[in-house]
């Protein structure tokens, strides 16, 4: 054997014929494996080394199966026969061997392994296998569109035509492939499209007999405009118009369902809907517009039929969770055994009489709104203390149930009564309070206010004139210094009450004057003139004078100095509004 030049891996000693063909070997890029007939590596060429990751120094002179296990050649050299394109792992890499015996003189001397790695060549395969099924599906999503789809290459030659636009063109999709477009489909652009790379989305296009909807995209791949799509919208102009009416509909619909919903879970005024210009009005809107920017809880207070509601109302409407429900819950109309289903909810079979399925509580449909809690101040206290829980974990349980539920929710609770007496009489929670009252709004009686009774009288009047068919201008100066005289222990309730009383007993008298009013009222104007006079002395167009003067004052205060609009606020015409300035040197 001839020895190896220095450097050069070891190999089998071999002849010069021999030398030649282990460098053909070594440049094959398949490898090459030899045995002896013991089994012994007698040579291991350079893409062996390469596709093994072994070294020929290490594998030559080893058993095979030391080195390369199932490799096969001992059984192939055992059965004499060979094995063709058979698969098997060396190392990482996966290879497609042929396995021969090696005879020489009719007798067996070995075998020789000739492998190739097909790691690379089966991603190929795979990407190629995925490649169709994606390509499949496309076609099969185009061929189940009912829109009519066309794909052209870059010069307008048809490459894809669906079934839907082949047979509105009564043409067949096979035929057509390869065929530019323009011979196909009669006033297209496309191939402009796909030459200029420029969209055009919803165009009306001409085909046979119809007005078509059409949009033309060009189809970018790597930076380079490929071709272009384009698919029918609508096959005929009317199918748009069908559409849009259906929309139309839909959306009407829709406006109607959510007005319905926000009649019945939303806020239904804001603070343009609470009347009053005096001092504590325009104070008590501003801190409140301030509490509606927050999410902390707000305590209303305030003798009944004074607006707590509506002030509830406008704080949820300029809130950030206006969009959501507003929940009312009145706590002194609900029976002390039904608070707390009806608050929390419960789940089915919860207890005797419950509803299938369960039923969700107030707290609950108030999620991501507000929950206003009125007449909190009568709540039990056994309730109290639950309430208090909610208010601090922000979650709660159904009645029955196992899992509690998390709240997002605004509370704003009201009462008429005065909750710090109540604790120290053990009658409301101290806890519980504290935690309420956070933003506080205390609603002034209408006593305090009286500067606000004509621009409530001019809305009130406004509200039951839609509900009664009387006409009522509005109130005369006489009749209006009763009304600011009187104490309104009702409040703004008891003055919208009397209004609706006195216009559904005039006849066709279009202003309220004196003699309409309540005796109540007219009493109290006879006793506070008989009290300014001890004697009685003064004459009744005295007591009218004084009246109507102290009416056109406060409607001057009411209005900020507008004579325009304290006229309108007495419903007297502007002329005789001035006269009776003059009358009472009250021009200035």
């Amino acid at each position: 054997m001839q020895k190896q030049e220095e450097g050069r891996r070891p190999k089998a000693f071999l002849s010069t014929d021999m030398a030649e063909m282990q460098a053909v070997l070594d440049s094959v890029c398949n490898g090459v494996v030899v045995v002896n007939h013991h089994g012994i590596v007698t040579f291991f060429n350079t893409a062996a080394e390469t596709i093994s990751g072994l070294e020929a120094k290490n594998v030559i002179g080893q058993m095979v199966d030391d080195v390369i296990p199932n490799t096969g050649l001992i059984r192939v050299m055992e059965t004499g026969l060979p094995e063709v394109n058979q698969r098997q792992f060396i190392g990482k890499c996966e290879v497609l061997t042929n396995r021969t015996p090696i005879i020489k003189d009719g007798m067996l001397v070995g075998a020789v392994g000739i492998f190739q790695d097909i790691t690379e060549f089966n991603e190929v395969v795979t990407q190629l296998e995925d490649i169709k099924r994606l390509k499949s599906t496309l076609e099969s999503i185009m061929e189940s569109m009912h829109e009519g789809i066309v794909v052209v290459d870059k010069t307008g030659h048809i490459t894809m035509l669906n079934k839907a636009y082949s047979e509105f063109l009564a043409v067949d999709p096979k035929a057509v492939v390869g065929k530019h477009v323009a011979d196909v489909i009669e006033n297209t652009r496309m191939h402009l499209v796909a030459q200029e790379g420029k969209a055009e989305v919803t165009d009306i296009q001409k085909i046979k007999d119809n007005t078509c909807i059409v949009t033309r995209i060009p189809i970018v791949k790597d930076g380079e405009i490929i071709g272009a799509v384009g698919n029918v919208v609508f096959k005929d102009i009317r199918e748009l118009k069908s559409l849009a009416g259906k929309l139309h509909k839909l959306e009407s619909e829709l406006e109607y369902y959510k007005e319905e919903l926000f009649k019945a879970y939303g806020g239904k005024f804001t603070f343009e809907s609470i009347i009053g210009n005096s001092q504590q009005m325009k104070w008590l809107r501003d801190v409140a517009g301030k509490a509606a920017k927050g999410t902390s809880t707000v305590l209303i207070l305030g003798e009944s039929g004074t607006g707590k509601e509506l002030f509830a109302h406008a704080v949820h409407n300029a809130s950030r969770r206006r969009q959501g429900p507003f929940i009312k819950v009145n706590c002194a109309a609900l029976p002390e055994n039904l608070l707390e289903a009806e608050l929390f909810g419960y789940e089915e079979g919860a207890f005797t009489g419950a509803r299938k399925g369960g039923k969700p509580g107030k707290f609950e449909l108030a999620n991501g709104g507000t929950i206003f809690l009125d007449e909190i101040g009568e709540m039990p206290l056994a309730m109290q203390v639950k309430l208090l829980r909610v208010l601090q974990e922000r979650e709660l349980e159904r009645l029955g149930a196992t899992k509690t539920i998390k709240l997002d929710i605004r509370v704003i609770a009201a009462t008429n009564r005065d909750l710090e007496a109540m604790i120290e009489q053990n009658q409301f929670r101290q806890d519980l309070y504290y935690r309420l009252n956070i933003f506080t709004l205390q609603i002034p009686p209408l006593r305090e206010r009286t500067e606000d009774i004509p621009l409530l009288c001019q809305m009130l009047l406004k509200k039951i004139r839609n509900q009664i068919e009387h006409w009522v201008e509005g109130v005369t100066p006489e009749a209006m210094a009763l009304l600011m005289q009187y104490n309104w222990p009702g409040n703004v309730r008891e003055l919208e009450n009397v209004l609706e009383r006195v216009i559904n007993l005039m006849d066709d008298e279009t202003m309220i004057a004196p003699e309409h009013l309540p005796s109540m009222l007219k009493k109290l104007n006879r006793t506070t003139a008989k009290d300014e006079d001890g004697d009685g002395a003064h004459e009744l167009a005295d007591i009218k004078d004084d009246a109507e003067k102290q009416a056109i004052m406060r409607a001057l205060t009411a209005a900020e100095g507008n004579k325009s609009k304290a006229a309108r606020l007495l419903g007297i015409h502007r002329s005789g509004f001035y006269q009776k300035l003059q009358k009472y040197n009250l021009l200035k």
